[in-house]
C-alpha cells in the first residue's frame, strides 16, 4: 500500500490527514483518516473506504485528494510505503 500525509496548522492544534491506496485482494482501494494533533493527545477516525475495479480509476481519486488539499492550504509530509501484515505472518 502507498500513503499520503497531509497537515494543516488550525490555532492550537493541527489536522492530520492520511491517504493508504494500493491493490488489496482483487480490488483497488482508497482508506482516508482524519486527525488531530494537539498538545496533550493524537485523535484520529476511522477511515472513509473507497473501492475501484480498476487501478487508474483509484489514481485519478488520489489526484484529485491531493490537489484538492493543496488547494485549501493543507501541506503535504513525506510519506512513506505502507505493509499490510496478515496474522500469520506474526505468529
Amino acid at each position: 500500500m502507498n500513503s499520503l500525509s497531509f497537515t494543516l496548522q488550525h490555532r492550537r492544534s493541527s489536522k492530520s490527514f492520511r491517504v493508504h491506496y494500493g491493490l488489496e485482494g482483487m480490488k483497488y482501494i482508497i482508506q482516508m483518516y482524519e486527525g488531530e494533533i494537539n498538545g496533550h493527545e493524537e485523535n484520529e477516525g476511522f477511515p472513509t473506504k473507497y473501492r475501484y475495479e480498476f487501478e487508474e480509476d483509484m489514481l485519478n481519486h488520489i489526484y484529485e485528494i491531493r490537489n484538492e488539499l493543496r488547494n485549501i492550504g493543507w501541506i503535504q509530509k513525506e510519506s512513506q510505503e505502507v505493509h499490510k501484515t496478515s496474522l500469520s505472518e506474526m505468529l
